[in-house]
């Protein structure tokens, strides 16, 4: 159905007039007949009674009438929404964050971008690194933020920000106050670590391995999905903590909890990637998200 054919019928039906529909919307009076008769054709039904000079919808007319005004309704939303979303003046974008930038680093960047682009509104979910892939791979987000490197996943990466992840205590624990352990100290302490796939527990596992340990070496007493449950179990005297510090700035600065160094060995840094899909197109918004999300710091 040709929308030149449909401007046209509707100018005549409320014009009464091929003549003046035609001057209306520039068309000779023959073009104007063309497209009436091909529409009345591709519909089976005469559209027009021909009253003399004036014209009048037939019952079946009226309608089409109807319908066609609401086809070209439709469309001229359709166009203004898709420049709205291209231009960056209104839209929605769906974005992922593994714990650690999807609690501390997300939020902080989402206020300061919707002050650049206010008709933009995003949607953040938060699950851990691997989740957010496969969230992406899956096209439910359109860009990630996450802890850990995926090669070879059909994303790109792009570097963003690092953190530390440490060893923490509750303020009054023993190992807290000593300030300074050994890795018989750690290996004896229970021990509150994230789940799998989360990009602080494979650090950690790293760092471990790195000075000849396995996790299994360790005493650990649980395995929560968040930081912030690391850092209650922490306070409630559970055990030692693993977790980034980027989320016990502030308790660390109040005095509640203390970071805890093992002897001779510095905590490992973690690199945080923004991540999109290779080799995939994606939407204006997300793209002015990602290029704003690369000029920000934790």
């Amino acid at each position: 159905m040709d929308m030149k054919h449909l401007e046209t019928f509707c100018k005549v039906a409320e014009t009464e007039s091929f003549s003046r529909a035609g001057e209306a919307i520039y068309l000779t009076q023959p073009t104007v007949s063309g497209h009436i008769a091909a529409l009345e054709q591709m519909v089976g039904l005469k559209l027009f009674d021909r009253l003399g000079r004036r014209v009048a919808l037939t019952n079946g007319g009226r309608i089409f009438y109807r319908y066609a005004k609401e086809i070209l309704r439709l469309r001229d939303e359709a166009l203004t929404a898709i420049y709205e979303f291209s231009h960056l003046i209104k839209g929605k974008i769906t974005i992922g964050g593994s714990t650690i930038p999807g609690e501390y680093f997300l939020p902080k960047v989402m206020g300061r971008f919707q002050k650049e682009a206010p008709g933009i509104s995003i949607s953040l979910v938060i699950a851990d690194s691997q989740e957010i892939i496969d969230l992406l791979r899956a096209g439910e987000i359109e860009v990630g933020v996450v802890g850990m490197r995926f090669d070879g996943e059909g994303v790109a990466m792009y570097p963003l920000f690092h953190d530390r992840v440490i060893v923490i205590a509750a303020a009054q624990h023993a190992l807290a106050v000593k300030g300074e352990v050994s890795w018989d100290d750690l290996q004896a302490a229970p021990l509150l670590i994230r789940e799998r796939g989360s990009g602080t527990r494979k650090a950690f596992e790293r760092h471990v391995a790195a000075a000849g340990y396995r996790l299994d070496d360790f005493s650990i007493i649980g395995e929560v999905g968040s930081s912030t449950a690391v850092k209650e179990g922490v306070k409630a005297g559970i055990g030692l903590g693993i977790i980034s510090d980027l989320a016990v700035r502030e308790e660390i600065e109040r005095g509640s909890i203390k970071e805890v160094a093992v002897q001779g060995q510095g905590a490992p840094e973690r690199d945080f990637f923004a991540v999109v899909p290779a080799g995939r197109d994606i939407s204006p918004p997300a793209r002015r998200f990602l290029e704003f999300l690369q000029t920000q710091r934790s």
